[in-house]
């Protein structure tokens, strides 16, 4: 893969911002909610809520839902969604933008008490060529490695609490949980996949008013301001472990954006198979709350952005637009007019 393609990749995903470099956002969003289909709502938030007990099945703009720090709204289809995880291919299939939800949460003891009540827990490969057998991360000392040197050095080291792992749910989510015993509990998890996870981030900045998450000096560890990507573009990093796929997971470059509520971590997408709209996919779209719609749709569509719908969300407003390679994004506005 070039570094012509991703940056033709990433023009295309930052095209709206560099529409307008002057054009300011009206406000920073805050994490509203993740949308989902379902064939059965009722059973997938009642399951959600088995899985993390802080939250709660209720009602959110007249869709059933799983009610937690990121509420989960569930729209009912007639047929299973596509975005399903596969085992055999070890991703959803086909693989949108958005990757997986989930929550933060000390994970030592987690996954064992969950896949004893049915929940199906998924392996993660410790390292290349060792197999599958792990439930989260803090199990295997495999972490960042590539070759048979770093293994020998690895099998040295000792499990640690915690790590991240995955569940998959109702009807095929991926769910990931992740923390350790000093992680405070909160449903807030999402990570996207992007071709150019670069650049997708200079557009969440200048297109959603998001900001770039602080660099960190790798000589002191002071954490400085960053700029936007330039270049935004680069060729995929090596496959590490521990990895939901035998071949290792592609996690660099990659990318931090930080809205209103907290943050969200872009990474490449695996390999050269493109990325499908996430709309109609079991994880169709994650929304953001913002205060002022009407500044926010004539904001959107001085820079050309894609809207697809526009509507009511309870009491409230939204715009469904379209994001970095497909990604369904909702910007609502509760109440009120």
């Amino acid at each position: 893969m070039t570094e012509v393609r991703f940056l033709l990749a990433g023009l295309l995903c930052a095209g709206a911002a560099g529409a307008s470099a002057a054009q300011t956002a009206p406000s920073t969003p805050r994490l509203h909610h993740a949308h989902l289909n379902s064939v059965d709502p009722e059973g997938a938030a009642a399951w959600y809520a088995r899985v993390w007990p802080q939250g709660r099945v209720g009602v959110v703009a007249g869709h059933t839902a799983f009610v937690a720090e990121m509420p989960l709204l569930f729209d009912g289809v007639d047929a299973p969604p596509s975005g399903a995880w596969d085992p055999e291919r070890q991703r959803s299939e086909p693989q949108s933008p958005f990757w997986h939800i989930g929550g933060f949460v000390d994970t030592t003891d987690r996954f064992e008490a969950l896949e004893a009540t049915g929940v199906t827990v998924l392996r993660l490969e410790p390292g290349p060529g060792q197999g599958p057998g792990v439930v989260r991360s803090g199990l295997t000392p495999y972490a960042g490695i590539h070759g048979a040197e770093d293994v020998a050095e690895a099998e040295r080291a000792d499990p640690r609490p915690g790590g991240f792992g995955y569940l998959v749910g109702p009807d095929g989510a991926l769910v990931e949980l992740t923390g350790s015993p000093r992680t405070t509990p909160a449903w807030a998890h999402v990570h996207l996949f992007h071709t150019a996870p670069r650049c997708a981030a200079n557009w969440y900045v200048e297109v959603l008013g998001f900001a770039h998450a602080p660099a960190r000096d790798p000589a002191t560890g002071e954490r400085t301001e960053r700029e936007r990507w330039d270049p935004c573009g680069a060729d995929p990093g090596p496959r590490g472990f521990p990895s939901l796929e035998r071949a290792g997971t592609i996690r660099s470059p990659a990318a931090t954006v930080v809205h209103g509520s907290g943050s969200i971590s872009l990474y490449p997408r695996q390999g050269d198979t493109p990325l499908v709209p996430s709309r109609g996919q079991v994880l169709d779209h994650v929304a953001f709350a913002v205060d002022d719609l009407d500044a926010w749709e004539s904001h959107l569509e001085t820079l050309g952005v894609t809207i697809l719908r526009r509507g009511a969300f309870g009491e409230g407003r939204s715009l469904l637009l379209e994001g970095p390679d497909g990604l369904g994004l909702e910007l609502v506005q509760e109440g009120g007019s």
